[in-house]
């Protein structure tokens, strides 16, 4: 019987060692589930963090697109607000070189000159140039006295040459 002492003792000692190895198991097994549990949450929280970060990503690359846009209309419309007031000055300069000496050339570019600036000035939804029809039948009526003036002479001039 002694001898199956230490048979029992090992059985018994098997079967506390199962025992102890099963309700650790259940230890390692309840904290891994706690640590799946977790790690899920926090895969969750980063998804959702990076989903955030990616839609203020877009909301702010559309914002400094629409702003870079902005910028540059604005520079635009100053550029051409700038030919505008060079275009401006053109023809105001035209206009004392037609009062000076009229030309039937000078009065075609002027107009041509005016209906440019208007378009212009229209891109920018400012007045036109309004330049009245007396101004145009003025000078050409000028330029049709110096043009007569000018035959007359050389006709007197020939005639003093054929004499």
């Amino acid at each position: 019987m002694f001898f199956l002492l230490p048979l029992v003792g090992a059985a018994v000692g098997a079967a506390v060692g199962a025992l102890v190895t099963h309700a650790s198991g259940e230890k390692d097994r309840q904290a891994a589930q706690y640590h799946k549990q977790v790690a899920n949450d926090l895969t969750t929280k980063l998804s959702n963090l990076e989903k955030r970060y990616n839609e203020y990503a877009d909301k702010s690359k559309n914002q400094i697109d629409d702003l870079t846009r902005q910028h540059a209309l604005g520079e635009a419309e100053k550029d051409l607000l700038r030919l505008a007031i060079r275009l401006q000055q053109s023809l105001y300069m035209l206009m004392w070189d037609i009062d000076d000496k009229p030309t039937y050339n000078a009065l075609i570019g002027l107009e041509e000159a005016v209906a440019a600036t208007n378009k212009v000035l229209f891109e920018l939804n400012e007045e036109s140039i309004q330049i009245p029809n007396k101004y145009f039948s003025r000078n050409l009526t000028r330029v049709k006295r110096r043009e007569k003036l000018a035959e007359s002479k050389r006709k007197k001039v020939e005639d003093n040459n054929v004499a």
